[in-house]
């Protein structure tokens, strides 16, 4: 699937459940729990999730990116990493 985004409005989130074959229901919950947050008050606040992939890591485990737009940002805060911003 190819996405036509822009850079300056695309994030993408990586997860890593290393249980995941012992624990298929529970290696969601950290990705669901993330995606239910509240961002209302966040410069996350028009986060849209565009695309979720979930690819095994070859140890029994699986890694899920979640690809995101932020819509228009808000006038809330960002911590910059060096090439990278950080969710408060």
């Amino acid at each position: 699937m190819s996405f036509e985004l822009s850079p300056a409005d695309t994030r993408v989130f990586l997860f890593h459940a290393k249980n995941a074959a012992a624990d298929a229901n529970g290696a969601m919950d950290s990705v669901n729990t993330w995606l239910g947050k509240d961002r209302a008050g966040s410069p996350y606040s028009n986060l849209k999730v565009r695309d979720i992939t979930v690819t095994p890591d070859g140890s029994g485990g699986v890694f899920t990116m979640v690809v995101c737009t932020l819509g228009k940002l808000s006038a809330g805060s960002v911590s910059t990493g060096r090439d990278r911003m950080m969710e408060e």
